[in-house]
């Protein structure tokens, strides 16, 4: 018979029970791809997205949908940690989405219109960034 003799890492931390366990399987997993990734922040937050999706997946047999929506939120959660801007969930809506600012002490209301705008100069932005030179 044959047996597996590699050694195994083991991921120090615990379980926070104040997350469900999709949440926390998802956090758990980031934690240690993210301590073994030398990628850049754009591929590694893809890779992670799939990696972690799949994951979930075979883990908790839940649906691919259902894992994504954990493993961006906690992806996200984890690259906002040191940001300087949070969202007040309980104030946004689908149109309106309430950001403070928490070193300044100031809210912003930013319109699903104006989010759009954004989105769209940054993709520009992006696009021109990723253009051959002439």
């Amino acid at each position: 018979m044959k047996t597996n003799n590699a050694s195994l890492s083991v991921v120090h931390g615990s379980v926070n029970w104040s997350r469900n366990f999709l949440s926390d399987q998802a956090y758990q997993f980031i934690a240690v791809e993210l301590a073994n990734c030398k990628r850049s922040a754009v591929l590694r937050d893809n890779q992670l997205l799939e990696r972690c999706t799949a994951h979930l997946v075979a883990l908790a047999g839940c649906s691919m949908a259902t894992a994504a929506t954990q493993a961006a939120q906690v992806i996200a959660e984890h690259d906002s940690a040191r940001s300087r801007v949070t969202l007040d969930m309980d104030r946004s809506t689908s149109h309106a989405l309430f950001v403070v600012d928490r070193d300044q002490g100031t809210t912003r209301v930013i319109s699903a219109a104006e989010l759009a705008e954004i989105l769209d100069a940054y993709q520009a932005g992006q696009t021109l960034q990723s253009a051959p030179a002439h």
